[in-house]
């Protein structure tokens, strides 16, 4: 485990795709492995967040959320592979 990797460069990326007919864009933040691994990191794979924009920060924020909250926001559990 890395201790002090709080910050390293991600990347946006966009993929296209397609659901009931509907084409639509998806966007995935893909974090550095050493900042994920970092033992001060909040999140685990699977557990939800809630992702806002900062429109006076122009930034993008991402916290946990319990994952009750999370459903009555209308989040679903998804179980898949890490």
């Amino acid at each position: 485990m890395s201790i002090l990797a709080r910050t390293g460069i991600g990347t946006v990326i966009g993929r296209k795709s397609m659901s009931k007919g509907r084409k639509y864009s998806r966007i995935w933040v893909y974090v550095p492995t050493k900042v994920s691994e970092d033992t001060a990191f909040p999140l685990k794979i699977g557990m939800p967040c809630l992702v806002e924009i900062d429109e006076e920060g122009r930034r993008l924020l991402v916290k946990p959320i319990a994952e009750e909250e999370a459903t009555k926001l209308g989040w679903r559990k998804r179980m898949r592979g890490e």
